[in-house]
């Protein structure tokens, strides 16, 4: 689908140049992408509802899964063998 779109310069550029993308419909793609996969991931975690005496936002759940993410040391986990 052709749209016309009025975005910041400065901002795409920086896009393309962290991401490693080639083109702005890739950052923008990506963009929507992961905006999207943020917004089931809010909605996921929000279904599960809370206890009243333990409310748990969703940026907690994120910090505590990066908080695991970076005790696990690399090789520490059994990985798949490769054949």
């Amino acid at each position: 689908m052709r749209t016309t779109l009025d975005i910041d310069k400065t901002l795409i550029e920086e896009a393309l140049d962290v991401t490693g993308l080639k083109t702005k419909k890739a950052v923008i793609e990506a963009g929507l992408k992961e905006l999207i996969a943020n917004v089931n991931v809010e909605s996921f975690i929000d279904s599960f509802g809370s206890i009243d005496d333990y409310p748990v936002s969703t940026k907690t759940v994120r910090k505590w899964r990066e908080l695991e993410e970076s005790i696990i040391e690399p090789g520490s986990v059994n990985e798949p063998t490769v054949s």
